[in-house]
């Protein structure tokens, strides 16, 4: 038996459940909701980070007011070189999602960079000029229905949950206070990429490392976090997780019925990410699922639910190498963190 998979039991996945809805709570509030002492709970955790199992990570991709210039990039390689090709885009910061794919590409590649100029410097600079890259279809994203940090495990029960949800409400006249959007400032970034590889660091540690005072890093972090520009995701392997399979989908709809799409494929168990986009089809849907067989359930489920939607192409992937910004191993385990410096200018290859 794999040794691995043997060592993850039900209380390691309620704890990375518990995590996904409270990223920075504190060992002690999760404890009771865990039934366990909060000093096993830190080791259990520990052990989850140590070996790649589980990972928590910080990701703050906003520049000023504005959204980045996000885009989903399809890789045409020749003949084995898909696997080196794979490996530079893994080790690029603007790459912050890689995957070889079965269908009509060799890789999907999720990239995010400040603007327009910057993607066409980096497309045209960076990821064309590869070695092995003999094309790219780029499909901007125009709108975030779902966003990967918000799928979750199934572990826990309604009760915990619910206890989970009491203990971690902000208070109303917090939640009025907090700003619609919050500019993710200059001087915020070197504190959001410290969080890129552990979302859990302590507000003493942050402190120390960027000399600042405990009080400053909090309230930068709740600045941050109620104003949309800073988000956590936490992750199990996903052969540890009981969803090993990464799909997506393209579709198209009329844009008068986008919204609804989005909605009723958000409210399948299945999806993971759910976002408009431009090119050929206007839709994508990216899916975690038990078993490849699952795939026809799954599109089955959705043209019922959607008769207005037009699935055009579908891919699984074959081997995800890089999700949020973590380099993962052939078996989804986390290897590293590819800091996601996305405001650093691209490197061409003759330069990198």
């Amino acid at each position: 038996m794999n040794s691995a998979i043997s060592a993850i039991d039900d209380t390691d996945r309620a704890l990375v459940h518990a995590l996904q809805l409270a990223p920075r709570a504190s060992w002690e509030l999760l404890g009771p909701v865990l039934g366990a002492r909060p000093d096993t709970l830190a080791r259990r955790w520990e052990r989850l980070t140590g070996s790649g199992e589980a990972w928590l990570s910080g990701l703050g991709l906003r520049t000023g007011v504005t959204k980045p210039c996000m885009a989903w990039v399809e890789v045409t390689c020749t003949a084995g070189t898909s696997r080196s090709v794979g490996d530079a885009l893994v080790a690029d910061p603007y790459a912050l999602g890689v995957e070889h794919t079965t269908g009509g590409r060799d890789l999907l590649v999720f990239v995010a960079v400040p603007d327009l100029p910057t993607l066409y410097s980096y497309l045209s600079s960076r990821v064309q000029r590869i070695p092995g890259v003999v094309g790219t279809r780029t499909s901007m994203v125009t709108a975030v229905h779902y966003a990967p940090d918000r799928w979750r495990l199934d572990q826990l029960t309604p009760g915990q949950i619910g206890l989970l949800t009491r203990r971690t409400r902000r208070p109303a006249s917090a939640a009025q206070d907090r700003p619609a959007v919050a500019p993710l400032q200059v001087e915020d970034r070197p504190l959001v990429l410290a969080l890129a590889s552990d979302a859990r660091r302590t507000v003493a540690s942050l402190a120390r490392e960027f000399t600042m005072s405990e009080s400053t890093v909090r309230r930068r972090l709740a600045r941050l976090e109620g104003g949309q520009s800073l988000r956590y995701s936490c992750a199990l392997a996903s052969g540890l997780s009981g969803w090993p399979v990464s799909a997506t989908l393209w579709a198209e709809a009329s844009e008068f019925e986008l919204a609804d799409c989005a909605a009723v494929a958000a409210g399948l168990r299945e999806t993971r990410i759910c976002m408009s986009v431009s090119g050929p089809w206007n839709f994508m849907i990216s899916a975690r699922l038990r078993t490849v067989e699952d795939l026809s359930r799954y599109t089955a489920e959705l043209t019922r639910r959607l008769p207005g939607l037009r699935i055009t192409d579908s891919a699984v992937a074959l081997q995800v190498r890089k999700t949020e910004a973590q380099e993962l191993d052939r078996r989804g385990h986390r290897v590293r963190t590819v800091t996601p410096d996305i405001w650093s200018t691209p490197l061409s290859t003759d330069t990198a």
